[in-house]
């Protein structure tokens, strides 16, 4: 049975693929599917990232964690969900927020008004940062402003390194859970060529690979020190390689007359 009542559609349909295609599995459809699959995915993929970052010893900011891990389940076609916005976006941010937190104890610290300095910086840095680098991702902004308000579990040279692997957690949990029904990331006007099976540019690819590995060395922090080491770094350049790899393409491409 389908309703369409104004701006909302109601759809009580059994789940099957059909219901996962882009023009009902989105916001403004209220279906079986979506309030199954996608509210179990995002409440599994935090799950999974609360207990390894409890197991492995690397502390996150669990807040927008859990804002990307219900977008990547419930508003998969949209741009801020592909793997790039949320990886490098988060980063990003993180480093927006920690230049916010600096810039505003500089100009305002010891008085009245050095919070929301503080909150209103970081998300102007986070947000120059994050399109910038082109990653856009609402829940990075966030992570930029909790160190304004919040002290940090965790050094804040690593808050960055540490909120890219908690965002790579959900990356690969998101790859996993949608692609049993569709195409993740899913095809658009700007990604219509697969790479290594997936809707992506070769250099993302790359990147996001990069990152996952780095994500599978930084988990032995508690084993292997070298190999966690090994892995902040692999972080670091995955990070970049996914996020820089548009400046790269816009120093080679010939420019064209409009």
């Amino acid at each position: 049975m389908h309703k369409k009542l104004n701006s909302v559609q109601i759809r009580v349909t059994s789940i099957c693929r059909r219901e996962f295609a882009r023009d009902v599995y989105r916001p403004g459809v209220i279906s079986l599917s979506r309030i199954v699959w996608g509210s179990l995915g995002g409440s599994i993929a935090l799950a999974i990232i609360g207990i390894l970052s409890k197991v492995v010893g690397i502390a996150v900011l669990f807040p927008p964690l859990a804002a990307t891990c219900f977008i990547n389940s419930n508003c998969v076609y949209l741009r801020v969900a592909r793997p790039k916005p949320v990886i490098v976006g988060h980063f990003v941010s993180s480093i927006g927020g920690l230049a916010g937190v600096w810039t505003g104890d500089l100009l305002a610290g010891g008085t009245d008004f050095v919070i929301p300095l503080k909150l209103s910086l970081a998300l102007l840095y986070a947000a120059l940062l994050m399109q910038v680098f082109d990653a856009d991702h609402p829940p990075a902004a966030a992570t930029a402003v909790i160190p304004a308000i919040l002290p940090l579990p965790m050094p804040a040279q690593l808050f960055p390194v540490y909120m890219a692997w908690g965002a790579t957690i959900a990356v690969l949990f998101a790859l996993v859970w949608n692609r049993v029904w569709f195409e993740f990331p899913a095809k658009d006007d700007d990604y219509c060529v697969k790479y290594a099976g997936l809707y992506m540019e070769k250099p993302q690819v790359w990147g996001l690979a990069l990152c996952m590995v780095s994500t599978l060395l930084m988990s032995c922090k508690q084993v292997a020190p070298t190999l966690y080491s090994i892995g902040l770094w692999g972080m670091t350049l995955g990070v970049l390689l996914l996020g820089m790899h548009h400046f790269v393409v816009a120093l080679v491409t010939p420019k064209t007359e409009n």
